[in-house]
């Protein structure tokens, strides 16, 4: 009753739609898969010893081992990221333009280099029935080794029963150490996506027109980065603004300083998306001055554990 009474009087914009729900417990389940099958390697055994993945997880969600905050913010911001694409894809007719996969014949070798890295990252984290996955690279280091720590001793029972415990728990922890060893944030998708903006940024080609294109093909996560680059503040932070509603988006773009008919554009397209409306943004758009504007970027440029810190001690924002 207690939890049906917290979820009942939950408001429901803080509320998981079940599409969301879905994507990230099937990104999660594919993650531990993935890394099953790596111990799996490093054990010399072709599958963990008599173990079905499904029941893999299942024992590891009743643990509540896999709630680790960061994990949940990656899975929670790729499903959300899936969601945005796939509404704003579908209004369009004729399908997609293929804006990123023109950045490949960029004269520009930087941009055209890591347009392609960034295509066929995002290739690589696409399901059989073209879902969202999510790499072992992509879990920030914060969350990737209670993750696979969580896995290793999932995994005793089956490998003590074959091995004895001390062989397995040497065997289990040697394996661990490598798959943390070779754990390399440089190989985030989001990684990827910085480097073409980065590169985009030195070519001065950060633009209206980038910015059109980006969200004409539903590049969210390119659009986000585009802005968060032209704000000055780290992707993170961008996105919690962009998907945050009740002005927030507005801000966003006040922060990136784009022009007011690009945000109106940008407004038009996105604001339903993101839990607010087109009027409501513009009109903040247009209210908000440049010194809250300044004020803002400059919070957001101190360090996240202060920020965090402040919030927590009510302190607010100065």
């Amino acid at each position: 009753m207690a939890c049906a009474r917290a979820d009942f009087f939950l408001d429901r914009n803080q509320r998981l739609s079940e599409q969301e729900r879905s994507l990230m417990m099937a990104m999660l389940g594919d993650l531990v898969a993935m890394l099953a099958d790596e111990f799996a390697l490093q054990l010399a055994a072709a599958e963990p010893a008599n173990d079905h993945r499904d029941g893999l997880f299942d024992r590891l969600w009743a643990s509540n081992l896999l709630d680790i905050p960061d994990l949940v913010r990656l899975l929670l911001r790729r499903a959300e990221e899936e969601r945005l694409c796939a509404a704003i894809r579908t209004g369009r007719p004729g399908g997609r333009s293929r804006f990123l996969q023109s950045l490949v014949s960029d004269d520009d070798g930087d941009i055209s280099a890591a347009a392609m890295a960034l295509i066929l990252a995002a290739s690589r984290r696409r399901d059989r029935f073209d879902g969202p996955r999510a790499a072992f690279d992509d879990v920030p280091a914060e969350a990737a080794v209670p993750l696979v720590s969580a896995i290793a001793a999932a995994l005793r029972p089956e490998v003590a029963a074959r091995l004895g415990d001390g062989e397995a728990d040497e065997r289990l922890s040697s394996a661990a150490r490598a798959l943390l060893a070779r754990h390399d944030e440089g190989n985030r998708l989001e990684a990827r996506t910085f480097d073409l903006v980065h590169a985009l940024e030195k070519a001065a080609a950060l633009d209206a027109n980038f910015l059109r294109s980006a969200l004409a093909d539903g590049e969210v996560a390119l659009l986000v980065e585009a802005l968060a680059r032209r704000a000055g503040i780290a992707f993170d932070s961008a996105w919690d603004h962009f998907t945050g509603g009740a002005g927030q988006l507005a801000l966003l773009l006040r922060m990136s300083g784009i022009e007011r008919a690009l945000a109106a554009e940008l407004v038009a397209t996105l604001a339903h998306l993101v839990g607010s409306d087109a009027e409501s943004e513009i009109a903040a758009f247009d209210s908000l001055t440049d010194a809250a504007v300044s004020s803002a970027r400059n919070w957001l440029r101190l360090d996240p554990a202060y920020r965090a810190a402040v919030t927590d001690l009510g302190h607010g924002n100065g």
